[in-house]
């Protein structure tokens, strides 16, 4: 055992983070509901990369890891957690991603779990995985570009040796700095800067926008 599992690694974050990471030398697998659609994702994302990147399904991916990454909607959250609860152990570090929004005809909003976060709420689920939270604070479609991708990345946590794990992992991604941002109940104020930075995103018609913290 050992490497990344990507859960969720068919879309636009989770992809950007497969080819960093891949080409810097992580073994990685993809996780999906179908393993056809992981399999085809992971030859396309082999052939970016330039390393062998492998697709099976979200339960095989979260055994064959001891860092599982969810990369997926927040409403598919417990039905994920139930698909592959029997691969995780209390070794292995869980990475949320993850963030609660809502879409309304006046704008985009953070929507958070009444646990707080969609970080603190995966800690409820698995209350015995080591759950770190990270990578709101940059935009998905500029993971995407080749070359650095300058931007500080956030990380929040209650297990220094995960976070530090995370922190490795954040350092192989050239222009990115991790942060720490303290206990995982700071997920709540690092989650909620997506619906922003979107917002942003939207308004000067631009591929992406990042946050980078002055004075750190």
């Amino acid at each position: 055992m050992g490497g990344i599992a990507v859960i969720g690694g068919t879309g636009e974050l989770g992809r950007g983070l497969i080819v960093h990471w891949a080409a810097a030398g992580e073994k990685i697998v993809i996780g999906s509901r179908s393993r056809e659609k992981a399999e085809r994702i992971a030859r396309e994302l082999s052939s970016r990369s330039g390393r062998k990147v492998v697709g099976a399904t979200n339960r095989q991916a979260a055994e064959a890891a001891d860092l599982v990454v969810l990369s997926i909607p927040f409403h598919s959250l417990e039905s994920i957690v139930e698909e592959i609860r029997p691969a995780l152990s209390p070794q292995k570090i869980i990475l949320s991603v993850i963030v609660p929004l809502r879409f309304t005809r006046e704008g985009i909003f953070y929507d958070p779990p009444p646990s707080g976060s969609a970080a603190e709420e995966v800690a409820r689920l698995l209350p015995q995985c080591r759950v770190v939270s990270a990578f709101h604070t940059v935009g998905a479609k500029q993971l995407q570009q080749q070359g650095p991708v300058p931007c500080d990345v956030v990380i929040c946590g209650d297990d220094e040796e995960a976070k530090r794990r995370v922190t490795e992992l954040i350092r192989l991604i050239p222009g990115m700095r991790p942060i720490d941002g303290g206990p995982l109940r700071n997920s709540r104020l690092v989650e909620s800067t997506v619906a922003l930075l979107i917002e942003l995103t939207r308004r000067y018609r631009v591929p992406g926008v990042s946050i980078r913290f002055e004075g750190i």
